[in-house]
């Protein structure tokens, strides 16, 4: 089953494709290729199930009319039931059968259309083998088959109009063998069961037209909808992200940390933070230049990513070149293992820096505090300890990472 986000691509896909179908209506019965493709793949199993209930209905509404053989034909009555019963009725079963197949999804109208075609055969049929007066009205099924067809069970309308062809020229060329209809009846019914086709196929037309079209509006509809969800995406992205580094802002970071700390504090378990700074950034700035030193930011930013891989985890930028790592659920031996990781991570990246005092490389600083939030305790604690590791660890020569309350 497609995703939510397989489908959206999908729609943007044939945006285009839309709009040129909506600019040139007068081709409403075919859309572009992928854009019909889509269609047919929406509308196919809705139209399945209405045609399969329909072509019940129509079964049993053909069989029906055993009753007006009885009256209307009474010569051949018991032949017109052996039709209906034994030949037609079974056929259209068939057909049904057919159309309910997924494989054969493309045939669906070519089958709906048989039925149709098939059914009218049979009123012929009833036609040429009466000699009662009473089959002069018989022929008024056909305009009922073709109605039904058209507007009812709405055929496609490429396949409506081929159909009506083929039952208006089976009429015509079978109604001289019709021994009992008077040319002039014979004129008059051709003519009627022409008009009657012509309209329906009219109503066809109109009805697939107003679906195509509702199908359209729709997707735009759906496709406006993902847009403005996409953009309010992005600004709520923006609006906690840090442009340069693609990390979490301090904004972002404060109610996060917040919503942990109050959360901690509920169910008791630990948290730690570590704090991070660039040894000695200011003049890799000086010397490298603001562009330098922005590469740099994002490199360590990327460095800080690959070793924080925890959902619940939260790297954000602090401010100029510090960095802070929210890990909920972490205890102060892990917290100080993922921070010495990234120590070594960034050290291993060799970041030329000619201006450091311990070092020919970027390096970093970082401090780490852990704690169990107590309820009368602020979340401003455990940034104080963090901060107060890392002022220990850049007093201490840089380059290493200190614990709050730990030996160095």
């Amino acid at each position: 089953m497609p995703t939510e986000d397989t489908i959206a691509d999908k729609l943007i896909e044939l945006e285009p494709d839309i709009h040129e179908s909506l600019e040139r209506a007068s081709t409403f019965l075919k859309f572009p290729k992928k854009l019909e493709t889509y269609f047919a793949e929406l509308d196919t199993p809705k139209r399945r199930k209405r045609i399969l209930l329909l072509g019940l209905g129509a079964i049993i509404l053909f069989d029906l009319f055993c009753i007006a053989d009885r009256f209307m034909l009474p010569d051949i009555y018991i032949t017109a039931w052996k039709i209906r019963l034994g030949i037609i009725t079974p056929a259209m079963c068939f057909f049904l059968v057919l159309i309910s197949i997924n494989k054969l999804n493309r045939f669906i109208d070519l089958f709906a259309g048989s039925l149709l075609l098939l059914t009218s055969a049979s009123i012929v049929w009833f036609l040429i083998l009466s000699q009662h007066p009473n089959v002069v009205h018989y022929y008024t099924g056909i305009i009922l088959i073709i109605t039904f067809g058209n507007i009812v069970v709405r055929v496609r309308f490429v396949y409506a109009f081929g159909f009506s062809i083929a039952i208006l020229l089976l009429y015509v060329f079978s109604i001289d063998l019709v021994s009992q209809m008077p040319v002039e009846a014979a004129d008059n019914s051709s003519l009627v069961l022409l008009t009657s086709a012509i309209i329906s196929l009219v109503g066809n037309y109109q009805l697939e037209s107003e679906i195509r079209r509702d199908f359209l509006l729709t997707l735009l509809q759906r496709i406006s909808t993902i847009k403005l969800e996409e953009t309010n995406r992005k600004l709520e992205q923006l609006s906690i992200s840090d442009e340069l580094t693609g990390t979490a802002n301090r904004r972002h970071f404060d109610m996060t940390f917040e919503r942990e700390w109050n959360s901690a504090t509920r169910n008791e378990y630990p948290i730690s933070l570590l704090f991070l700074d660039i040894d000695f950034f200011k003049s890799y700035n000086d010397n490298y230049g603001h562009q330098a030193g922005d590469r740099c930011l994002k490199k360590i930013g990327e460095a800080l990513n690959r070793n924080i891989r925890r959902s619940h985890d939260l790297l954000a930028r602090y401010g100029g070149e510090e960095f802070v790592v929210l890990l909920p659920h972490t205890q102060m031996e892990e917290a100080f293992q993922i921070a010495e990781n990234i120590r070594i991570h960034v050290e291993n990246m060799d970041i030329r820096h000619s201006f450091s005092e311990i070092s020919n490389q970027i390096t970093v600083s970082l401090g780490v505090a852990s704690t169990i939030p107590k309820p009368q305790t602020s979340s401003s604690y455990l940034i104080e300890q963090a901060d107060a590791a890392l002022y220990k660890a850049k007093n201490n020569g840089r380059n290493m990472v200190v614990c709050y309350n730990a030996p160095v």
